[in-house]
């Protein structure tokens, strides 16, 4: 019996140990939330009403208190937090209505209503207006700033005065544009195809929160960046051709030969056959390797230069390289005398040599990815 009963506390002090846990630390609203789901499962549980009770009382002495302290101080900017707190305690109270009648205190019961509207309007008022004062200062950081204030606005009431021309007004001087071009800097004149390729290196898609990479000028805006990718090389190897002889041999069947008595008959073995040994020759086969070799490789810089101090700030050395290579094999002589991986090789043949331009756009194409990546890398140095 002793047994069950140190069972059944047991049991009572888990149960409810996570909501008290949750007061004991100061986390009414957790504390408040966890009980209230396990009153709403089983109303019967009383110790979890104390610990609602008590979470609800403090929280809503602790937020009365701070509600009044922001009152007295007189600061426009504090509406934002009072309409938190208003609407938080609300929320409290609507949680407390919600649950079954088992002792559940709601501590003067009151009318958020109006304190939450007034709240709201004057918070509303303030952000408003911050974000005007800081849009009028023409600066780009102070404009994110205002962004943030009419987001605000629009969070309290999407329909305020002018809120969605701010918001794009903000956004427009809050934007830090970025201009992607490419340089041919290099002793040969690069294929106009390579020049358009690199040029639509994909970077619209990297445009996120404040940062606007073009690659083609917008004239209505300011680009606070450019990014240049300046090729200074492009080379294209000889055509080679690379080859190596091996010679291979190897022993094989060739007929057989009768076993004799030294009477020279022919022995026979226990079932009347004759009695053959095979008889071996050597056989050979020269194999020719050839590797068929060409490259291209673009070298250059990617500059990022800071249009608006007229000045650079960073340079970063880029290659790439595209390879083409092909292998082949050639047998003179008894292909008996090869492995099976050789014979394997000898069922390719030569392929003609990639024009040269072929393999510098294939570079190119190579390029843009490694372009793309440095800006991605990069992000940091545009501010």
């Amino acid at each position: 019996m002793r047994i069950l009963t140190y069972f059944i506390f047991a049991t009572i002090l888990i149960a409810c140990s996570s909501s008290s846990k949750q007061l004991e630390k100061g986390d009414y609203d957790a504390a408040m939330e966890k009980s209230a789901k396990k009153i709403n499962r089983d109303p019967g549980k009383f110790e979890e009403v104390d610990v609602f009770n008590d979470a609800y009382r403090m929280a809503y002495l602790t937020d009365s208190e701070q509600v009044t302290r922001l009152k007295q101080a007189g600061n426009p900017a504090n509406w934002a937090k009072i309409y938190s707190l208003y609407t938080q305690m609300n929320k409290r109270q609507e949680l407390a209505q919600s649950l079954p009648s088992v002792g559940i205190v709601i501590y003067e019961e009151q009318d958020y209503s109006s304190e939450i509207e007034n709240a709201k309007n004057k918070a509303t008022e303030y952000a408003y207006a911050k974000g005007v004062e800081l849009l009028g200062t023409n600066d780009k950081m102070q404009a994110r700033e205002a962004y943030a204030k009419f987001s605000e606005v629009k969070s309290y009431n999407a329909n305020f005065r002018d809120v969605d021309e701010k918001m794009a007004e903000a956004k427009l001087k809050g934007t830090t544009n970025v201009f992607f071009t490419i340089e041919d800097q290099s002793k040969i004149v690069a294929p106009q195809q390579l020049m358009d390729e690199l040029q639509t290196v994909q970077v619209d898609d990297l445009d996120k929160g404040w940062l606007n990479y073009d690659n083609v000028i917008d004239s209505n805006l300011i680009y606070h960046y450019s990014i240049i990718l300046t090729m200074t090389e492009i080379m294209v190897s000889p055509e080679e051709l690379k080859e190596n002889v091996s010679r291979n041999s190897k022993k094989i069947e060739d007929g057989f030969d009768y076993v004799l008595d030294e009477n020279g008959n022919v022995k026979k073995d226990s079932l009347g056959n004759d009695i053959k040994i095979p008889k071996y020759k050597t056989v050979y086969c020269a194999v020719k390797r050839v590797a068929q070799k060409k490259s291209a490789r673009i070298s250059g810089f990617i500059y990022y230069f800071d249009n608006v101090a007229n000045k650079q700030i960073k340079s970063e050395p880029i290659t790439s390289d595209a390879f083409f290579e092909n292998y082949y094999a050639t047998a003179n002589g008894d292909l008996a005398a090869l492995e099976p991986e050789t014979l394997k090789e000898l069922e390719s043949g030569p392929v003609a040599f990639p024009p040269s331009e072929a393999l510098i756009l294939q570079a190119g194409n190579v390029m843009k990815g490694m372009t793309r990546d440095i800006i991605v890398k990069n992000k940091e140095y545009l501010k």
